[in-house]
């Protein structure tokens, strides 16, 4: 939905890669972008209909001794799952090395980890470090640093197509997994406020970005600070939003530029909208 990477790189109406608008525009990305040698964010939407391998994204200082990427920080916002569908987020007891070692190898690594059966809305920040996964029947936006460095430590026992077992990453796991509880619990960082028309709630933050889901009926204005950009990620609804020639949909993804004072926005929607940090 927004990314800057040249295998999945998005473009604007015009059909122009977002690398050259960042190149050429960086005073509409904002100051905080400068502060870093390449796009900041990465944001998907993942709708899983299996479960996907249970995996752990390195900090940037390991990351950045073993690869030219970044480390990840990530936000999950569960936009809409089936019943009884569930999430892994770390683990429920502290493990040392070597139990989190002797787990893998023996097949009884998921009995160890924090299952969390969703709901509509839940929300999950997944610092570096921690061991996650997602369930099948699952539609959730990922906002993330822009990095797609990930280690698989557990795959249920699948083959590729040529029926070998699928490779994990053990040995960069045990490097970087926090084999403690997660130290930021599930949920949004502050409760829903109504400000100026809209709801708006503080959905994560990090040191890189910070995400709020806000919900309009009727009209609200929004305004992108110096330092950053607003990207948008509609969730419900129809917005139009000022200076834009087309109305924002649900699925869409669209950028304010920094400084931008006072966008009005018309209609019934709900978006997150996320800056750089």
């Amino acid at each position: 939905m927004l990314s800057c990477r040249k295998d999945e790189e998005c473009v604007d109406l015009n059909g122009i890669p977002l690398s050259e608008i960042y190149a050429s525009q960086p005073e509409f990305f904002g100051s905080n972008c400068a502060k870093y040698d390449r796009f900041p964010l990465l944001i998907k939407l993942i709708d899983t209909m299996d479960d996907i391998s249970v995996q752990v994204h390195p900090d940037d200082e390991y990351a950045s001794s073993v690869s030219d990427d970044w480390g990840k920080a990530q936000l999950w916002y569960v936009i809409d799952c089936a019943p009884g569908a569930y999430l892994i987020c770390g683990f429920n007891d502290e493990l040392n090395i070597e139990d989190f070692r002797r787990r893998i190898e023996d097949d009884t690594l998921i009995s160890a980890v924090n299952t969390y059966e969703v709901r509509k809305g839940d929300t999950f920040y997944i610092e570096p470090g921690t061991l996650h996964a997602i369930g099948r029947d699952i539609l959730l936006a990922e906002i993330g640093q822009n990095s797609e460095l990930s280690y698989r430590v557990y795959d249920y026992c699948r083959s590729d197509e040529n029926g070998q077992p699928r490779p994990l990453n053990i040995q960069q796991a045990l490097d970087v997994t926090i084999t403690a509880p997660p130290t930021v619990p599930a949920g949004v960082l502050a409760p829903r406020a109504d400000i100026d028309g809209h709801f708006e709630t503080l959905l994560g933050r990090s040191e890189y970005f910070a995400s709020s889901l806000w919900e309009v009926e009727g009209s609200a204005l929004i305004s992108a600070p110096e330092e950053s950009f607003i990207s948008i990620l509609m969730l419900e609804g129809t917005l139009k939003i000022d200076g834009l020639e087309v109305p924002a949909r649900k699925g869409d993804s669209i950028l304010i530029a920094a400084g931008t004072k006072d966008a009005s926005l018309v209609g019934t929607g709900k978006f997150i909208a996320t800056v750089v940090e």
